[in-house]
């Protein structure tokens, strides 16, 4: 017999392997689940970018813009695509150097170099590469026998506050002999006053929209087309609606006594008396604001002949200037047609800028309306190459100072 002991240990129950079967396999279970769902998620967020793209302003020139190491905006060297302007397909090309336009290749003997600056008026918005501002120059000069390249720095949606920062970006590789920078007296004063522009995901945030890229949602609106959808059908918001609706209320800071609100993109408010200056601030902050760009620019040009060319609004420039002021509800006793220009031109001077006002030659043009689009608010081919033919001799004389 065995001892009792023995016998006790042998009534005892053999441990059940049930229970860490039933572990492994819930387990199993939750990782199979979380990789399915995970999974499903992947599927539906390709299929979405495939079948239900993302929509944005200026959805055709994603990823034109890149930020550079201080989070300002730039372009992207070598970028590539099709813009659809007025109903027209544009293709546009990046050069290597961020430069729209074919590559330059090395400098040639005697070869000199001018880089123009500005918004979309030097890009050329809804026109080819070869038809731009820049590009009809270089063309007309080459022609008279000059031996120069023209660099297009223009980046859309921009103003004096890009450049400076520009020129010192492109003046390592291009070599600039001269500058020019292009001031659209219209959106271009809007845009110094307001948020700097920004990418996010490769999509441009327009001005304004600065506090909306701080939400973690928006952003991650903007890099997942499946939360952006989950989001809509809960907000009904779409994201360009959330930009607009952020710009829109950055606007409203801007504000005359009456509580009414200035037609900030074409600038008329600065055509104002100026001897009755003080009784609307904006006008002062927005001196100051374009002072200290203008400040920062003259800065950039050290050592290199500049001028500054002031282009009208395109309003200012095709309509009635009593029309305007009465849709603006401003009283006609008080605003002049160019006060604008002047105010700018006293300013840019007192840095020591050239400037030349290209509004009489555009106001002088028997058909003005064939200088910009049908549609969209740019110039045509047709004005590309009559500014062209204005600019040259002032690129010329630029020249003629460079040793």
């Amino acid at each position: 017999m065995s001892p009792p002991g023995d016998r006790e240990r042998m009534a005892e129950p053999t441990p059940s392997r049930k229970p860490a079967r039933r572990g492994r396999k819930l387990l199993f279970g939750v990782i199979a689940l979380a990789v399915g769902l995970v999974g499903a998620l992947v599927v539906a967020e390709i299929a979405l970018r495939i079948w239900d793209p993302l929509r944005l302003p200026h959805e055709d020139t994603r990823g034109f813009y890149r930020l550079d190491g201080e989070g300002r905006i730039e372009t992207t060297p070598g970028w590539t695509n099709t813009q659809y302007v007025d109903g027209a397909a544009i293709a546009v090309h990046m050069n290597a150097l961020g430069l729209r336009g074919p590559e330059l290749g090395p400098e040639q003997p005697g070869e000199r170099r001018v880089l123009m600056l500005g918004d979309s008026f030097v890009f050329g918005l809804g026109v080819a590469d070869d038809a731009t501002i820049p590009a009809r120059l270089e063309q007309q000069l080459r022609a008279a026998g000059e031996k120069v390249a023209i660099g297009n720095a223009g980046m859309f949606g921009t103003g004096p506050r890009e450049w400076s920062y520009t020129l010192e970006r492109h003046r390592p590789a291009f070599h600039p002999d001269a500058v020019v920078a292009v001031m659209y007296v219209g959106n271009d004063v809007q845009d110094s006053l307001m948020d700097p522009l920004s990418v996010v995901d490769g999509w441009l945030m327009i001005s304004g929209s600065g506090e909306l890229q701080k939400s973690w949602r928006f952003r991650l609106r903007l890099w997942s087309r499946l939360w952006n959808y989950v989001e809509r059908l809960f907000s009904k918001a779409k994201i360009e609606e959330l930009v607009l609706e952020t710009v829109v209320r950055n606007t409203k800071n801007y504000q005359n006594r009456e509580g009414k609100h200035y037609h900030l993109g074409e600038a008329v408010y600065l055509d104002r008396d100026p001897a009755r200056d003080a009784e609307e601030p904006l006008i002062g902050r927005t001196e100051a604001v374009l002072d200290g760009f203008f400040a920062q620019f003259a800065a950039a040009c050290k050592g290199l002949p500049a001028i500054v060319v002031l282009l009208p609004a395109h309003e200012v420039a095709l309509r009635d200037y009593g029309e305007i002021l009465a849709g603006f509800g401003f009283d006609p006793a008080l605003y002049e047609r160019g006060r604008g220009h002047q105010r700018i031109r006293r300013l840019l001077a007192a840095h020591g800028l050239e400037v030349v006002d290209l509004t009489d030659r555009i106001l002088a043009e028997p058909d003005r309306r064939s200088l910009y689009l049908k549609q969209d608010w740019h110039f045509s081919a047709k004005g590309c190459r009559r500014v062209a033919d204005w600019l040259r001799p002032e690129i010329e004389r630029l020249l003629a100072q460079v040793k």
